[in-house]
């Protein structure tokens, strides 16, 4: 499908390029120049980067309005690709021509291109958000503790408390802006409110943690949020399937969702009881809601269709 396989090592001022089995250094600033000079080279051909803390967006823009395609590599991946190699040095040269051997290795369903403008501010509030909770869940701890007798050091943590809590409503406030202020985002939003179990706030966390939702196979969505059973199998050895790894942050949200499904959504609530019924433990049948509802949204967002009706019907958005 692509020509050619074009490394791009991104940092804060310098951009490495691995083109035509040489590497180019270029500076931040004069990229653009460098893609227009090369242009018939970049047309046809798939630009890897790999993500590095938001140096990398305005490139990848940049290439995608010019009809090439990107794809954004998760860091992981290519350290992984790169112990698989071999590689034990590291330079921006090396890095840039491993990321050309990497893309080699996609397949079309795996690439991903940047996001929008507003998909990215939408995650980067998303991770300032889960970044409050975690401070607010330590300052309760903290400040809930039997020993923690100390009027005025309680009277500390009380205040740190309100100050975060009323922080964490600002942000989901301006999120919530943002997604009505988005045709694409808000229709999504409504797709996911559909469902019982999914309220204004858990779909806001998905739509900020899970921007693929909607693009995925089942088995690629629940892998991507970790709620995958991963088999530990070897020879006579039978092993006990867990979930792991994955979106830690969405997966605990979806969690609560799930809870609440399986007490108001009737088809989720018949799912969790036939569950239970044959003996398997009650956080294993909730995760198995989770996985359910997860996959579902996923299909109700790719077909643009809201939650069945109590007539069994679905209305098209």
């Amino acid at each position: 499908m692509f020509k050619a396989f074009i490394g791009i090592d991104v940092s804060k001022d310098w951009v490495d390029i691995h083109l035509n089995t040489k590497v180019h250094k270029v500076m931040q600033s004069n990229t653009e120049l460098f893609v227009r000079t090369h242009r018939d080279e970049f047309q046809g051909a798939l630009c890897i980067m790999e993500s590095t803390g938001g140096y990398e967006i305005n490139l990848a823009r940049h290439l995608s309005d010019q009809g090439i395609a990107v794809h954004i590599a998760h860091p992981n991946q290519v350290v992984a690709f790169m112990k698989a190699k071999n590689r034990l040095a590291k330079t921006d040269a090396i890095d840039a021509r491993l990321l050309s051997a990497f893309g080699a290795f996609l397949t079309l369903e795996q690439i991903r291109g940047p996001l929008s403008e507003q998909q990215y501010q939408l995650q980067h509030l998303g991770a300032r958000l889960n970044q409050l909770k975690s401070l607010l869940h330590e300052e309760h701890c903290r400040g809930n503790h039997p020993n923690m007798t100390d009027s005025f050091l309680k009277e500390t943590f009380d205040e740190v408390v309100h100050v975060i809590e009323k922080k964490i409503k600002d942000v989901q406030n301006v999120m919530l802006s943002l997604v009505q202020a988005d045709k694409n985002l808000r229709e999504k939003s409504e797709i996911l409110q559909s469902m019982p179990g999914i309220g204004e706030l858990c779909a806001l966390n998905i739509l900020a943690d899970l921007p693929e939702i909607g693009e995925l196979s089942k088995g690629q969505v629940a892998s991507l949020v970790g709620v995958a059973p991963i088999t530990q199998q070897s020879g006579k050895m039978q092993g006990q399937s867990h979930i792991r790894y994955g979106r830690g942050d969405l997966r605990k949200v979806l969690y609560m969702g799930a809870l609440g499904a399986c007490r108001y959504n009737p088809p989720m609530k018949a799912f969790y009881e036939r569950l239970c019924a044959k003996g398997k433990p009650k956080k294993v049948g909730i995760i198995a809601v989770l996985r359910k509802m997860l996959i579902t949204l996923n299909a109700m967002i790719k077909a643009k269709a809201l939650w069945k009706n109590q007539e069994g019907e679905r209305a098209l958005i």
